[in-house]
């Protein structure tokens, strides 16, 4: 079986963690970006894959420092970096801004890399906000979009929702047909709990 190696954004995320195990496991080679390596040991301990297959990097949504080395060599990418509200009330500039120009950031260096697919982890929240359920059931397409000036929308949701339609609009415009872009857009998330953060 050939060398493959995928990066996967937010490596500390949960999402994550399940994904670069199965990865590992399917035998990929995992290049995965963190905000900083202070606790790599700690996540590495806790992935529990084979270290010669993964290899982290300090990346930040915010900046450009650190992205093309991480991404480099891979031919996949799995974009899951994403700001999750805490606990504690955040201002949605550090959940909009972040969400967007990151998503737009790792494209274009991904387009830059040669990567030939680019898997983003949007939210159900960018797509079904706001709509009428009077039928019982909804079938959305990518044509759905939930409006980002609604007052009642969560600032999580208008940062899926602006980063989504952002990374559409430049795929079509600089990377088709390029690369291969798709988006998941998950409801919720259950399973088990594998550490105190997630």
């Amino acid at each position: 079986m050939p060398d493959r190696t995928v990066l996967v954004t937010g490596g500390s995320g949960y999402i994550a963690g399940f994904l670069i195990r199965q990865l590992v496991a399917e035998g990929w080679r995992v290049h995965t970006t963190v905000r900083s390596l202070d606790k790599e040991a700690a996540l590495r301990a806790r992935l529990a894959v084979d270290n010669a297959k993964l290899h982290l990097f300090a990346a930040d949504l915010q900046a450009d420092t650190g992205w093309a080395e991480a991404m480099a060599g891979c031919s996949h990418v799995a974009h899951l970096a994403s700001p999750v509200p805490s606990g504690s009330r955040q201002a949605p500039d550090e959940l909009i801004g972040p969400a967007h120009e990151g998503t737009l950031r790792a494209l274009r260096v991904a387009q830059a890399s040669g990567v030939r697919r680019f898997v983003m982890t949007s939210s159900v929240s960018a797509v079904a906000y706001g709509r009428g359920n009077e039928r019982g059931e909804q079938t959305f397409t990518e044509a759905d979009w939930t409006d980002p000036e609604r007052r009642d929308l969560s600032a999580y949701a208008k940062g899926k929702t602006l980063a989504e339609r952002a990374a559409r609009e430049w795929v079509a415009r600089e990377a088709a047909p390029a690369f291969e872009f798709c988006s998941i857009c998950p409801s919720v998330v259950f399973g088990p709990l594998w550490s105190p953060d997630n």
